[in-house]
């Protein structure tokens, strides 16, 4: 009776363990990191779990080109990598909190952390910072612009509740037009892409 069950037995722990090595290898995506030099790196990256509870990990999993030693990069190990058409930058983050109202700062001082750079110009950035909710193992991410001439970041959205109106107006005290357009009566803006192309085109374009 054993031997009728041996051979199946023996065939299933091969397929499992088959499976199991596509399932990790499929986990890894083709990218690259930035290392502190300035030197992109190619190779395989890996920066969360794979399944239907996702985590993100606080230090990416990378295998260079040619080489299946997986080595381990934090926010200060690397300048930033990349996967997929996604490019995550290493940079200092500060978040203050003071009577519920919340402030986000960069400077050499603060923790690093990865944040995913959606769009990209020389005077405004529209990052998102990934994260996960404990409830339902979620991803989510909380959208910010950066005007790199300041230390300060500013929070684009409150959730269900849409767009920082104040907080935007502040951010850009020196666009009147923005301002006009977050509070009038005949709003064109729609989304966080229409509200970048719009600080791009009506705010710093014309500064």
């Amino acid at each position: 009776m054993i031997q009728i069950f041996k051979r199946p037995v023996l065939l299933i722990i091969l397929f499992l363990g088959l499976y199991s090595m596509n399932a990790q290898k499929k986990a890894f995506n083709k990218g690259y990191l930035v290392k502190q030099s300035g030197d992109t790196i190619q190779g395989l990256v890996k920066d969360r779990s794979t399944g239907t509870f996702v985590s993100l990990y606080t230090k990416i999993r990378f295998k260079e080109a040619g080489s299946s030693r997986t080595k381990k990069y934090g926010p200060d190990d690397i300048l930033g990598y990349g996967y997929h058409g996604q490019n995550f930058v290493s940079m200092p983050f500060r978040e203050e909190i003071d009577f519920f109202k919340f402030r986000y700062y960069t400077d050499s001082r603060a923790p690093r952390v990865f944040l995913k750079v959606v769009r990209k110009s020389e005077q405004l950035i529209y990052f998102e910072q990934l994260f996960v909710h404990e409830d339902s193992s979620y991803l989510d991410s909380t959208p910010f612009f950066y005007r790199p001439d300041t230390s300060e970041l500013v929070r684009v959205t409150q959730g269900i509740l849409g767009f920082k109106r104040k907080r935007l107006a502040e951010y850009f005290s020196d666009c009147p037009a923005l301002a006009q357009e977050l509070y009038g009566d005949d709003r064109t803006i729609g989304s966080i892409s229409d509200l970048y192309e719009f600080c791009l085109e009506r705010c710093i374009a014309n500064q």
